[in-house]
């Protein structure tokens, strides 16, 4: 005699993310405005049983940067049958753009159009601190927001020299210098890193191929010297490669250290009086500079070396604002 077998029942579907992401967006700030407010109101409000609420409320707790750590923009917590959110980074007013912030949406309101353009890019200026006007207008007449980019800019005449094989005389600020100066360039191709578009090419003075910031280019003139298509080794695939697995060493005081004791992925690597280091592995170089950043002055990034460099770059860009 046989015996029909059942099927197994189907597994509940999950939640869609797209009524997750309306639902969390919906609790955070209604919470903030109503605090302590039960969770079978808040519940009620999100259109959800209790369950799948304090399920939403676990969600949010991994919002944040690698390794993810609870209270990294957000710190929520149910007390008893009650929900509280702090540090919910709102802002009791609006935040100030920095010159670059401003010139790159200047850039792309112009190459939007329309009316009231100038209105806005004018806004935008007027956003930025007096003494970084200067600099403002120097970025917005650099910057170019577009497809193909203007043939007279210097964006423009960098793709024709590339696409032509021709050198180019740049006027170029060095930032170490604070000062500018001329450099006959034969410009091989342009890459993004860190943030930045760089012009990679070989600079006549140095006899080597070196990288050039594409917005510290003051001004950019096609020479008439042609040169042959660059070698594989002449390439900067290697030099601009993100490091990988390479862990990231930083510096912390005593009180820092005692906090960064409590959060994952973070490992101590010597302790004293005064303070230790600590290793952070698997993260790139603009997250730990954001890292150290956070300890308000108390941390330094130490290794590796291109990391170092990048942290003491953060430094020196929000010490020359003062």
């Amino acid at each position: 005699m046989s015996r029909r077998r059942r099927a197994p029942a189907a597994a509940p579907a999950k939640p869609e993310a797209r009524d997750r992401l309306r639902r969390v967006l919906f609790l955070v700030p209604y919470a903030v405005r109503h605090p302590g407010i039960p969770v079978r109101e808040l519940a009620r409000r999100c259109g959800v049983d209790e369950a799948q609420l304090l399920e939403d409320l676990d969600f949010l707790l991994g919002v944040g940067c690698p390794p993810f750590a609870p209270d990294d923009f957000l710190d929520l917590y149910v007390e008893g049958d009650r929900v509280f959110v702090a540090l919910h980074q709102s802002f009791s007013r609006p935040p100030r753009f920095t010159e670059g912030e401003a010139a790159a949406l200047a850039a792309a309101a112009r190459a939007l159009g329309g009316e009231g353009v100038e209105r806005a890019v004018k806004a935008l200026r007027e956003s930025v601190p007096r003494d970084r006007r200067q600099s403002f207008d120097e970025l917005s007449q650099r910057i170019y927001a577009g497809s193909p980019p203007a043939r007279g800019s210097v964006l423009g005449r960098l793709q024709q020299a590339i696409a032509g094989r021709r050198a180019v005389r740049l006027v170029y600020y060095t930032a170490s210098r604070q000062a500018e100066g001329e450099r006959l360039v034969r410009p091989y191709t342009m890459v993004s890193r860190f943030g930045h578009w760089y012009l990679w090419g070989h600079d006549r003075d140095r006899g080597r191929a070196v990288a050039f910031r594409v917005d510290r280019i003051k001004e950019c003139t096609l020479t008439e010297e042609r040169f042959e298509e660059p070698a594989e080794a002449d390439l900067p695939s290697r030099l601009f490669s993100a490091p990988v697995g390479e862990p990231v060493r930083i510096r912390l005081g005593r009180a820092s250290l005692a906090w960064a004791r409590e959060r994952p992925g973070v490992r101590i690597l010597e302790e004293g009086p005064r303070g230790g280091s600590v290793e952070v592995g698997t993260v790139d170089e603009a997250w730990a500079t954001r890292f150290a950043l956070s300890f308000a002055g108390d941390a330094e990034v130490v290794a590796p070396p291109s990391a170092r460099r990048h942290f003491a770059e953060a430094v020196r860009r929000a010490l020359a604002r003062y």
